[in-house]
């Protein structure tokens, strides 16, 4: 896959949405990030916001690709399925942090192979979390070196971001968000059609 081209459609892409995709993205970040500045309680509830706000920026990058409307609110869609939800992302992230604890990188391969499943959610709200997980690790089978890549490739753009009192960060986040959703409708083809029943 050319990256480089993936990452040009994804700029072009954001043009039109970019002020509201920063937006998302700093309220996703503030939400998530103040309760657990607070105590032990605001930790668990940064715990219990992050994974269906997750699960909102891939609802709201992923209708960018498709040519969608999108709206502010698409951020909170997430809570809908909220057990199935809350479930994937525990289970991702303590396999993740049990993988990065032998030699890191077990973990990284455990987070690229795991990384579609929000994705997956998002397209299919019925699915359970265990099959988003299991197909998502399928869909990255081979591709995980390239989408760590991908990743890589953002790190230039995050630095230069720094050098504009940091306040780029923001501007480049929505990108790498977008990019990421324009990869998983690359190779989701890969999981076979009778992975994905028609309704």
């Amino acid at each position: 896959m050319d990256l480089l081209q993936l990452m040009q459609k994804s700029r072009a892409q954001l043009m039109p949405y970019w002020i509201l995709s920063i937006g998302v993205c700093v309220v996703y970040a503030l939400i998530v990030g103040l309760p657990s500045e607070l105590n032990t309680f605001g930790e668990l509830l940064s715990l219990l916001l992050a994974g269906p706000l997750q699960l909102g920026l891939c609802i709201y990058f992923l209708k960018i690709t498709q040519g969608k409307e999108v709206s502010f609110f698409d951020l909170f869609e997430g809570f809908k399925p909220l057990l199935n939800v809350l479930l994937a992302f525990v289970i991702i992230n303590a396999l993740t942090i049990l993988g990065l604890l032998f030699f890191i990188v077990p973990g990284i391969i455990i987070s690229l192979g795991f990384s579609m499943t929000y994705y997956l959610l998002a397209e299919h709200p019925d699915m359970k979390f265990n099959e988003a997980m299991e197909r998502s690790w399928k869909m990255t089978d081979g591709k995980k070196m390239e989408l760590f890549v991908l990743h890589l490739r953002f790190i230039p753009w995050y630095l230069l971001g720094l050098l504009f009192f940091v306040v780029g960060i923001f501007v480049v986040v929505p990108w790498h968000y977008l990019a990421i959703a324009n990869y998983y409708q690359e190779i989701k083809g890969v999981v076979t059609e009778d992975m994905y029943p028609s309704k």
